[in-house]
């Protein structure tokens, strides 16, 4: 994988606890690791929020199949407990 460098901008005080966390050989791999770690978490909210939207925008869809089907549920219900009673 190719490496780019870049320069940031960082708080004395962070880039200070940074130095004194991580040894001198391993603070681009640590820095890769958290910046992968981040967007990761970021990727996962995006689909997490999309996927409630989603729901929110099917909701009718989903009540309507319910009230569709919600009378069968109620006699497989009935015939199962008929059934488990003359068992």
């Amino acid at each position: 994988m190719q490496s780019l460098k870049r320069t940031y901008t960082l708080p004395a005080d962070t880039l200070q606890r940074f130095e004194q966390a991580v040894v001198p050989g391993r603070r681009s791999a640590t820095v890769d690791e958290l910046l992968r770690e981040w967007l990761d978490q970021q990727r996962r909210e995006r689909l997490r929020q999309e996927v409630i939207e989603g729901c929110q925008a099917m909701a009718d869809v989903y009540l309507a199949i319910e009230r569709e089907y919600h009378p069968l549920e109620e006699e497989v219900h009935r015939a199962l407990d008929v059934q488990s009673e003359s068992e």
